[in-house]
């Protein structure tokens, strides 16, 4: 499916399956989906789970970056962010990082202390290998260098899944679920949930019309994402220009006028171009 810009090409609504953004976060909108999905990966019970927000986004300050979560949810004593992700960035590690400080800034910004942080899950649904070591399932929780033993017991948790190695897990509904997400198929009785979950969705013309609705946004946040990197482009060709003619000695006022920048950037500039030390 193409939008009338014809910049980006989506696959079409009726092949979409789990492992898609949009369907992904649809069908995580199922509380006892979720809970189960949840409960499988991280072997872990859940006695009851708050409605899960597909594409939540957070931003705790208005200059702040803004993060988009695929899926969060929480339960009494934690919150899980969990992310589908089909395409291999290497900075999914610093992705992790801010997700889950974000997470925890708006937590405290809604009126909690410190004491009442959760335990933090941020969970990365990977069809790929992100860390090339061979392994099904990646866990990390800060310790210490000098002593593994000891762990800082921050409540942070960030879990990256390999869904290519889902053979290499032993427990069969595990193993079953990162099979689904890898392949759409899975030999359980929650892949066959998931599945049907899906077919429904497929089915419906307000979730039809929402995907529509969904490309068109992508579409457009990408095409401003290009021009704000268009701009900045040239913004950075006209310091570099006004920093050759500054380093020939031509008067701040002259380069001003030459590169359309502002008198007040070029001084500064100026100031440190003589901050900067001789090279010999």
């Amino acid at each position: 499916m193409q939008n009338a810009t014809n910049t980006t090409t989506f696959k079409p609504f009726d092949e979409l399956v789990c492992s898609d953004n949009f369907m992904f976060a649809k069908v995580m909108e199922d509380p006892k989906l979720c809970k189960r999905v949840l409960e499988t990966l991280l072997d872990i019970k859940i006695e009851r789970l708050s409605y899960p927000e597909g594409e939540k986004t957070i931003q705790v300050a208005p200059d702040a970056k803004a993060v988009r979560l695929d899926v969060h949810t929480a339960d009494t004593h934690r919150d899980f962010d969990i992310e589908i992700q089909t395409t291999f960035y290497k900075e999914l590690r610093q992705r992790s990082r801010y997700y889950q400080s974000i997470m925890d800034a708006d937590y405290l910004l809604k009126g909690h202390t410190y004491s009442d942080l959760k335990e933090n899950f941020v969970i990365f649904i990977c069809l790929e290998d992100l860390f090339g070591q061979g392994l099904p399932i990646y866990t990390f929780e800060n310790i210490c260098n000098e002593d593994n033993a000891v762990k800082l017991a921050d409540k942070s948790y960030k879990v990256f899944y390999n869904c290519s190695k889902w053979k290499d897990v032993t427990q069969k509904q595990k193993s079953q679920l990162l099979r689904f997400f890898l392949t759409d198929e899975g030999d359980t009785d929650l892949c066959s949930k998931l599945k049907e979950k899906e077919q429904r969705i497929k089915m419906t013309a307000r979730e039809r019309k929402e995907y529509m609705d969904y490309c068109i946004l992508a579409d457009s946040l990408k095409e401003q994402g290009i021009a704000i990197g268009e701009e900045r482009g040239r913004s950075e060709a006209k310091l570099e220009d006004a920093r050759n003619m500054l380093m020939e000695n031509l008067p701040a006022e002259t380069v001003a006028r030459c590169t359309g920048l502002s008198l007040e950037t070029v001084q500064q500039l100026a100031e440190q171009l003589k901050a900067e030390p001789v090279l010999q």
